[in-house]
């Protein structure tokens, strides 16, 4: 069975605007229970993304929690169409050395898919094929 990332996306994707501090940003992630959110320009266009790594970072170097996550976040972020199996996304996140891909269907965002996520999903699937 071959799946694609879109399969993945099960969380309503976070965004922010840009200007939002690294302490709002950090909220945002424990209130949705998501690893990364999204940031936006004054145009809504998705410009970065601000992980959990990016917020420990961020900490460990000192960083005033009033520090705009523009400043921590990474971008362009790297957007995916749905379709893309399982196995080209995690070759492309190897490629690019990233741990999130945006899922979009067209140019609409459906969500983001972590490197966790798809390397669990992959691996359940090999457990499943061997039984």
């Amino acid at each position: 069975m071959i799946m694609n990332v879109g399969q993945l996306v099960v969380k309503k994707m976070v965004s922010l605007p840009i200007t939002s501090s690294i302490r709002e940003v950090a909220q945002v992630m424990r209130e949705n229970d998501v690893s990364s959110v999204v940031l936006t320009n004054e145009r809504g266009e998705i410009v970065a993304i601000v992980t959990e790594r990016d917020i420990t970072r961020a900490v460990a170097d000192g960083l005033d929690y009033s520090t705009p996550a523009g400043k921590i976040g990474k971008g362009p972020v790297i957007s995916v169409d749905r379709d893309l199996p399982l196995f080209e996304a995690l070759e492309l996140m190897g490629e690019k050395k990233i741990r999130h891909l945006l899922v979009k269907d067209k140019d609409q965002p459906l969500g983001v898919v972590s490197l966790r996520e798809i390397a669990n999903t992959i691996s359940l699937m090999n457990f499943a094929d061997s039984y």
